[in-house]
């Protein structure tokens, strides 16, 4: 059927204000007027009122009761006589109940008490809007009707009403919910459909509402169908009037669904929580658009040292705790990545990644860090939040540097055990050839010898190798021994080089290290100090290479030189760096480099010095006082 169109209170209502007090006039009119529609004139009397309604008639009439010790009320209720009569409210102070009586009585739309108030000013022109609407819509209230009905049967909310506790209606949606039909429902008290141990908490609220202590209410219930299947709805209602009577008026809705999905993503967010609080890492959440603490789990005091709650009061305080020279860069980084945000350009791809350096509060130990950021999507694509991840690399990192000391130290083991093996592997294979060429098994002697000396100078290089600490297995050593152990190794390499070895002291000292000491000094004359054939300069046909080894004077060191062309004193302070060579392509660079190394390890000092006639290293067992040394 056609329903026709429903008519509110729309458009300018003109309200008529009745009252001879000068303040209720000055307090009412702006606040009347103050409200969206209202346009209110005043006059002092009900005559004048007549007047001026019948000029130009008003939607509404506010009026007083009595008007100074008259009862000019009664004038104003000549205009129910009048057609198309304007609704009159009485706004006055309610002495007594026969004025609300006689005011109604009498055909008043409404009363509503003095003072005026803000909250009754509020009132009042609530009550001028459904009294102008009332009036306005009296043609078509059958029709209005059956819309309100229409919209209460299509409901997607239950709506109800109750009066003196029983069920007055109810549309279908809620007779469904509560597993009856509307005529089963309608009459019994609202408790019969509660489950008992929720019963309390309605009844407390409908004598709530019925007293007039509270207007309206919200609450959740469990109520019970014919089958004893429960349902959870969540319940609004507001006490209203109907009829002259107090009713209670809301809505219902299946909340059941709902409650349990919160309370899955509670326990999921408990969950959660739990997780990232365990977890060894940092982990964070900001807003989208700049740094702004949202979450922070527990490990960011435990790692920096610093409360979160400051975090929460200035999240870019932990800067502070940067390394200085890392915080400009980590600043930048942030405003970028924001930057990037706010003008939209990020996907579900992107990822941001900083590795930076911190101090944590009280404490002196550099630490390292890589914070990782993702932006959060929601399903538009939009950046919801920031997560962040940060990460201690501080064990990372010294295990990596670790790591990598020990691959440098097992590249020198490679490297030095090539070229101090060279030595005694040569003579072991030119003593090898002579005792097959000449067939003398004395030679076999000088091949054990050197063998024992190569099984000497691996172990003594791998001990090193294996730790990178010089440990020392000392004894009293000769050196000339150890000096004439050396040049044997190294002799067959010799050509036409003389070594003398004069008096030397007997130290403490790794004897295996000792050997090598020399062996790598006497390599290093025979390599740098005989003469280039290619170099006119040099050349020389009866020059004879002597290397000498002797004591400084007291025995405080000794010295190994040669009469070779010297060490220019440009490169002297770089000659025991290791892989320095004068020989292009054709010196390792790692001779003097080990020596230094083996004085070193035994707390000596060893120094290039001006040697006359060719190169001069001396070793000092204690360099204190001594000028020059290179240590």
């Amino acid at each position: 059927m056609s329903l026709g169109p429903v008519v509110h209170a729309e458009g300018p209502v003109r309200v008529l204000l009745v009252d001879d007090d000068p303040e209720t006039v000055a307090d009412t009119v702006p606040a009347l007027e103050a409200c969206d529609r209202l346009e209110v004139s005043a006059v002092d009397d009900p005559v004048a009122a007549l007047e001026a309604h019948a000029e130009s008639p008003f939607d509404c009439i506010v009026t007083e009761f009595e008007f100074d010790g008259s009862t000019g009320f009664d004038a104003l209720l000549r205009l129910r006589e009048l057609p198309n009569p304007p609704p009159v409210i009485l706004f006055t102070r309610l002495d007594s109940v026969d004025v609300v009586r006689e005011a109604f009585d009498a055909g008043v739309a409404d009363v509503v008490e003095k003072p005026p108030t803000e909250a009754q000013l509020a009132v009042l022109a609530y009550r001028i809007s459904k009294a102008v609407a009332a009036a306005r819509q009296s043609t078509e209230l059958d029709e209005l009707h059956a819309w309100v009905r229409v919209i209460a049967d299509q409901s997607l909310v239950g709506l109800y009403v109750i009066r003196d506790g029983r069920i007055e209606f109810v549309n279908e949606y809620l007779s469904n919910l509560l597993g009856y039909d509307t005529d089963e429902v309608v009459g019994r008290p609202i408790t019969d459909f509660i489950v008992e141990q929720d019963r309390a908490i309605v009844d407390e609220s409908l004598k709530s509402r019925e007293h007039g202590s509270v207007e309206s209410m919200s609450y959740t219930v469990r109520v019970s169908d014919r089958t004893g299947g429960q349902t959870t709805l969540e319940i609004t209602g507001q006490r209203t009037v109907v009829d002259g009577e107090s009713v209670v008026v809301g809505t219902a809705m299946d909340v059941t669904a709902r409650l349990e999905s919160e309370r899955l993503l509670r326990r999921s967010e408990r969950l959660t929580r739990q997780i990232i609080s365990s977890l060894p890492d940092m982990v964070f959440i900001s807003e989208p658009t700049e740094l702004d603490i949202v979450y922070i789990n527990d490990q960011f005091e435990s790692v920096w040292g610093r409360d979160v709650s400051l975090l929460y009061e200035d999240p870019r305080s932990f800067l502070e705790l940067v390394h200085v020279d890392d915080r400009d860069q980590l600043r930048r980084a942030i405003d970028e990545m924001f930057a990037d945000i706010r003008d939209g350009g990020v996907d579900k791809q992107y990822e941001y990644e900083y590795e930076f350096r911190f101090i944590p509060e009280g404490s002196e130990t550099i630490r390292w860090a890589n914070a990782r950021a993702v932006p959060l999507l929601d399903e538009n694509g939009d950046v919801t939040n920031i997560l962040g991840v940060m990460s201690d690399l501080t064990e990372r990192i010294s295990h990596e540097r670790e790591l990598a000391q020990q691959n440098a130290r097992l590249d020198a083991f490679a490297r030095v055990l090539s070229h101090d093996i060279r030595g005694p592997l040569s003579v072991a294979q030119g003593r090898l050839e002579l005792a097959r060429e000449l067939d003398d098994g004395s030679h076999l002697d000088y091949v054990e010898r050197a063998h024992q000396r190569i099984t000497d100078v691996v172990e003594d290089v791998l001990s090193l190798a294996r730790d990178g600490r010089s440990i020392l297995d000392a004894e009293e050593v000769s050196l000339a021994d150890a000096a004439a152990t050396a040049w044997e190794m190294c002799s067959p390499n010799a050509g036409h080089v003389r070594c003398e070895v004069g008096e030397l002291p007997v130290v403490e000292a790794d004897e295996s290290r000792a050997t090598r000491l020399f062996e790598n000094l006497f390599r290093n004359a025979l390599q740098h100090g005989r003469s280039d054939p290619d170099d006119a300069s040099t050349a020389s046909d009866d020059s004879e290479l002597v290397i000498r080894v002797g004591a400084l004077p007291s025995h405080r060191g000794f010295f190994v030189e040669d009469n070779g062309p010297g060490i220019p004193a440009s490169i002297r302070d770089h000659v025991f760096d290791s892989g320095f060579s004068t020989k292009d392509g054709d010196g390792n660079g790692l001779g003097l480099g080990i020596v230094r190394q083996i004085v070193d390890s035994h707390g000596w000092v060893i120094r290039v010095v001006d040697g006359g006639s060719g190169a001069r290293f001396e070793v000092l067992f204690d360099p204190v006082g001594e000028a020059g040394a290179t240590d």
